[in-house]
Order: structure tokens, then sequence, then C-alpha cells
């Protein structure tokens, strides 16, 4: 088993995750704590337009006229954007930070669409503007428990699933501990809505073969507790073409797209807390969601999520359980996103 690397978020995402970590807690505030924390965040709000504000007077200085953008992202302490200075040119990236422009390199910016159809859509600088970025922030607060959630990021471009330029907001609620995004209309600040995808369908009778064993991980346990009913687990690894069981006494089981469960040789490695744990320990409903929450929270590409793996376990000298995220499109280092067993977000290495 590999060890997990170490890695310290960003100070923005340092700050909205141990911001999460914490949300477990709101249910206990005082209604005094909990204004202040609504306060702090409309303070937070008001120090995101401003940084905002000065990026758009940088990219004005740097580019002379109303050049257009095919992608435009920002927070409170740094902004990115891809514009276009030619027709016949790619989109020029470019970095702010606090008052300065900075390097582009090992950094990517990339649309939602594809370069040509972003392009295409492309909106002047002149169309992104503070007010309506207020208006949906201050719609969203006058919701009952939202008044303390905290935005993390804005990303502005042409989203294909809504055939329209598009603002999408990554919100963090301190009621839920859980991380959404939530698209508006950058003129208006209206929220925009796109047509849910088709819900699954329904599972059939095993055995059957498989194309995500990911969304497969209840049966392939089912499989396991009738042939082995009691040992604790010790590591469960989930990938779409298999499901991995470590169990406390070493013995090893895999799960295959056939729903075929298989014995496989004893684990002799010394990554593994023996004490285990219960399968009721997990949230396992929670897996599901987890690829694109961890695709938010460390700011990655939407193509990451089909390229999520889990690695749920306790470390070795059997510290709490955690499920591990990582996304395998990206080379060594791969980013990792880590969440407690029931889903909230603890910590990511971007």
């Amino acid at each position: 088993m590999p060890t997990r690397p170490r890695a310290v978020a960003p100070l923005p995402l340092a700050a909205a995750i141990l911001a999460l970590a914490m949300a477990a807690f709101a249910a206990a505030q005082t209604p005094d704590a909990a204004a202040i924390q609504a306060r702090e965040a409309r303070n937070a709000d008001t120090r995101t337009l401003a940084a905002l504000e000065r990026f758009r007077q940088a990219l004005s200085g740097r580019y002379p006229g109303d050049p257009r953008l095919t992608m435009l992202e920002f927070g409170e302490s740094e902004a990115t954007a891809l514009v276009l200075t030619s027709p016949a040119s790619p989109p020029e990236f470019v970095i702010w930070r606090g008052d300065r422009w900075i390097g582009t390199e090992n950094r990517k910016l990339e649309p939602w669409a594809r370069p040509d159809v972003a392009a295409a859509n492309a909106f002047p600088l002149s169309s992104v503007r503070a007010p309506p970025f207020r208006a949906w922030q201050d719609a969203w607060r006058r919701v009952p428990g939202q008044a303390t959630d905290f935005f993390m990021k804005y990303a502005m471009g042409y989203d294909p699933a809504a055939g329209r330029v598009v603002v999408r907001a990554t919100v963090g609620s301190m009621t839920t501990g859980r991380i959404a995004e939530q698209r508006f209309d950058p003129s208006s600040g209206a929220s925009v809505a796109v047509a849910a995808a088709a819900p699954p369908s329904a599972p059939k009778s095993a055995p059957r073969r498989s194309d995500d064993l990911r969304r497969d991980v209840g049966v392939a346990i089912a499989a396991l507790r009738r042939e082995v009913p009691a040992t604790p687990l010790g590591a469960v690894r989930v990938t779409a073409h298999e499901i991995a069981f470590t169990l406390a006494d070493r013995s090893t089981w895999r799960f295959d797209v056939t729903h075929t469960l298989t014995p496989g040789p004893r684990y002799d490695g010394s990554f593994l807390c023996e004490q285990g744990w219960a399968d009721a320990d997990v949230d396992w409903g929670t897996l599901e969601v987890l690829p694109r929450n961890g695709v938010l929270a460390a700011g990655l590409g939407d193509d990451a999520e089909q390229h999520a793996r889990f690695v749920i376990d306790r470390p070795r000298d059997c510290g709490g359980l955690v499920i591990e995220v990582f996304y395998d499109n990206y080379r060594a280092p791969q980013p990792w996103v880590r969440f407690d067993p029931r889903g909230r977000l603890l910590r990511s290495s971007q």
C-alpha cells in the first residue's frame, strides 16, 4: 500500500478545507457565532469582488481596448484568464496574484468547451462586472442555512451544457460540510439551470458485466460477506475495472467486471492496520459524489472525474479511517483529495 503524500494545500484552499472540517460543529453554534460567521463570509465576498476589480484593471492595462476572453477564473488572492490576442493565435494564459503578474509554468487553464467553440463564444472583459456577482451572492445568502457559506472560487466561460456563457461558483457549506458548484448568469446574477443527467439504470441481477465498478461497491461488499461474513476490512481499493479487498487478517479478494469474487495471495506488506474497521464505518453511498467533489476541491479539469479511483483504509498505526480519491489522468505526483468516512472533505494535495 503506498504511503500517502503530505503536500500542503495553497492558502485559499487550505482555509476552505479547514472551514469544512469544522462544519460538523455548526449545529452546536450559538446564534452569535453564526452571525459572526455570516458577517465574515460577507467580508470575504467584498474582498473577492475587490480582487476581481483589480484584475480587470490589470487586464485592461495589459491588453488595450476591450479584450475578449475564453475563460476567467478568480478567488480572493489569485486570478487567471485565457485572453484572445488575435483570431489566428491560441489564447494567452495569464495569472495575476496580489498586485503583479506571475509566471504560468506548470499551470494551466482550460475552457469547458473545445478551443474553437470557446473562441467562437469568447466574451469581452467589459461584460465581467461585480454587480451581478454581488446580486447572486445576496440571493444565495438569503436562503436559510446559507448565510455562512463561503465561495471558494468563480469561473466564467462558455458552458456547453448550458449553451451560453455562465459563471460557475464553487460553494462550501458550513452547515453540511459539502462542496457544490452553482451556475449563474454573469449579466444579471440570476441562477442558470442545466438539465440533469439521466438517472442510472436500475441494477440488474448478478452476475453481470459492469462498465464501471465504482458504482457497484455495495454489490462487491455483499459478495465478499457471503464468503467472509465477519472478518474486519483492512483496505479497499476501487477502480472502474476492479475492487480489491484486503482484510484485517491479511487475506485478499478481488471483484472483477463479471461480478466474480476471487481469493488472492496473502498480503505481507507493512501498510496495514490489523485492527481493521467495520463495513458500517463508511457511508458507501457517498462514493458516487466524491470524484466530482474532489475535482472541485482540487481545481482539476472536468475530465478528471472519470479517471478517479478510491483507496479506503486506516494507516498502519491504526489512526482515523479515510477515503482518498486519486486521479489517474495526471502524471506523478498525482493529485489527491482526502475525505472522512462520511464523505466530508479533509484536505487536498492541490
